[in-house]
């Protein structure tokens, strides 16, 4: 449960959606008609607790009709505005003062109740003080018009003893229902925070990027004035300083990053506690005012350390940091400046934490894939090189030779020279043949991953057309239900099979299967060729692990969470199955 000193601190800037204010003003519009017909039914199997009996009975059904005319009124609006909020809230706190000013009875006292109720449903904490302060106020005038003013005559003189006992209830009420709902919301916003930071993490965008978008909603979140986020990887001893500041002659936060030098790491890397996850220090002290552990709960002892030259260069009143472990080889530091919102700053630390420890893993998984889609690019490169230099230039280059010795013959036959011309045409024929296929490999799978299964089928079909090779492609399903991006790594993964199939196997048949099996889908390569250079059955990891296998189609299989068997047998042709999650269907469920 959230610190008392954290009821009235500034909230976090999360945007309020209508649909959620509607949602509640529908829940109090019920409240409103059931308080007031019990009320009447109160009245009327108990009509002595009520004084005078007529006016109290009317201004009851007066109530009831305006209750009545909000609910039909929320129950036929899509929305409701926050001034609707607002004006209701009013009536709410004006009906129970003036049915309490002409009528006496415990039924009414309720109706001041449920306006605490509303503010705290409403708002918070400090909406429901300040309705309590109008409650208790209005009460006090009733009680001084009804003993000051000829009303004392027709009602009689009020008891002070009841003003304080309904005082002391109301106030005792507002507190507890005003710090339930104040925890309940800030628990909500904190998670919808989350939510919403961890939906910018996209692999479209790149680490950088996403690294930048996650910094600015930080700042904006806690309203502060710069971000710090240094990254460290244990193996490669490399450390990142990523900055966002909020520049005070701009409407926008400013974004930087840089490598630290061994010298900058010391002054960015704070000096802590083997239990210290999460620290606050205090007008530019060095010395941190208290710690945190992973848990959120405090260590004592355990003092955190600034370097002086860090303090001199980024001056604060309140700076909090966190200290998380992405992966075994992987940490990070995030520090945060002078925040506004959110609470005090151990409450703010926490919440920095725990919101650091849920969105880093994402913003890691950023960091792998593009870093294995960057290694999948080199050795694509590499590869494409290594034929390039092994075929087609070996060629280019006996065919140069070829043509020499034609040229600088003195005499030779007119048959042989025809011969000898048409070995280097189909030399040129098929060296070319092999770069149309290079080209086509490299270039760029778009198409439109509702029509995956057709683009397979094409694939397949221009690869018997252009190779000779019989290769047959058969499905079971007309439409695949598949990511974009695990479309084209299947895509991506036929292509590469097939052009192994031509380059390596002297296959003279080749067949593709496509379907859905065991809650995912099944991709199968088979041909007739002389298979690799092993025996057996093999799963992923036992191709990882003796390092055998196509790279290409590994790295690819494993971008999309797959799973790669292949079935060699030397001399009689080899099987590739990928096993591909279905990952809609599982986010559906």
């Amino acid at each position: 449960m959230p610190s008392v000193l954290d009821l009235f601190a500034p909230r976090l800037t999360v945007p309020r959606d209508l649909h959620d204010l509607t949602g509640i003003e529908r829940v109090l519009a019920w409240v409103r008609v059931v308080l007031a017909l019990s009320s009447c039914l109160q009245i009327e199997l108990n009509p002595a607790e009520v004084y005078p009996y007529a006016l109290a009975y009317g201004f009851v059904l007066l109530y009831l009709g305006h209750a009545v005319a909000l609910l039909v009124l929320v129950e036929f609006r899509e929305r409701a505005s926050p001034r609707f909020s607002l004006l209701s809230h009013v009536a709410d706190v004006l009906w129970p003062a003036i049915i309490s000013l002409f009528g006496s009875g415990a039924p009414f006292f309720l109706y001041f109740i449920f306006a605490l109720l509303a503010a705290a449903l409403r708002w918070g904490m400090r909406e429901t003080a300040l309705t309590t302060i109008v409650v208790i106020t209005t009460m006090a005038a009733d009680t001084i018009a009804r003993s000051k003013t000829p009303l004392a005559a027709v009602f009689g003189e009020p008891s002070l003893s009841s003003f304080v006992i309904r005082s002391a209830y109301s106030g005792i009420f507002a507190f507890l229902i005003g710090y339930i709902a104040e925890w309940e919301k800030r628990r909500a916003a904190e998670a919808l925070s989350i939510s919403r930071i961890s939906a910018k993490v996209r692999v479209e965008a790149g680490l950088k990027g996403t690294v930048q978008t996650v910094m600015q909603e930080l700042v904006e979140l806690f309203a502060a004035r710069e971000l710090l986020v240094v990254t460290e990887e244990a193996q490669t001893r490399q450390v990142i300083l990523w900055r966002a500041e909020e520049l005070p002659e701009r409407e926008h936060i400013v974004f930087t990053w840089r490598q630290l030098d061994e010298h900058e790491q010391r002054e960015y890397l704070p000096v802590g506690g083997e239990d210290t996850a999460g620290a606050v220090w205090r007008d530019q002290n060095t010395i941190s005012s208290l710690t945190l552990d992973k848990n959120g709960q405090r260590t004592h002892g355990h003092d955190s350390q600034l370097d002086g030259k860090f303090v001199g260069e980024h001056p604060f009143a309140v700076l909090v940091a966190c200290v998380l472990s992405i992966a075994p080889d992987v940490s990070a530091r995030v520090m945060l400046f002078d925040p506004r919102l959110g609470g005090r700053a151990e409450t703010q630390l926490r919440f920095l934490q725990d919101l650091a420890n849920l969105v880093a893993p994402s913003v890691y998984n950023v960091y792998l894939l593009r870093r294995l889609r960057s290694r999948a690019a080199a050795v694509e490169r590499a590869r494409v090189s290594r034929e390039l230099h092994d075929g087609v230039v070996q060629s280019l280059h006996a065919i140069a030779f070829r043509l020499y010795a034609l040229r600088t013959r003195g005499t030779i036959a007119s048959g042989e020279r025809e011969q000898e011309l048409l070995e280097v045409q189909q030399l040129v024929q098929n060296e070319a043949a092999n770069v149309r296929h290079l080209i086509q490999q490299l270039e760029p799978l778009d198409f439109d991953p509702r029509h995956l299964v057709d683009f397979l089928a094409g694939m397949v079909t221009r690869y018997r057309q252009d190779t000779g090779i019989t290769a047959q492609f058969v499905c079971d399903v007309s439409q695949v239900n598949l990511p974009p991006a695990t479309c084209r790594e299947i895509a991506g993964i036929l292509r590469e099979a097939l052009a192994n199939v031509r380059r390596h196997s002297g296959a003279q048949n080749v067949l593709v299967r496509l379907g859905h099996q065991h809650g995912g889908w099944l991709l199968i390569i088979e041909d007739d060729g002389r298979g690799f250079e092993f025996s057996g059955r093999f799963n992923h990891a036992e191709l990882e692990e003796n390092r055998r296998g196509p790279l290409i189609i590994k790295q690819r299989v494993r971008a999309i969470e797959g799973e790669l068997t292949i079935i060699s047998k030397a001399g009689h042709g080899a099987r590739l199955e990928i096993k591909v999650p279905d990952l809609a269907r599982a986010n559906s469920a």
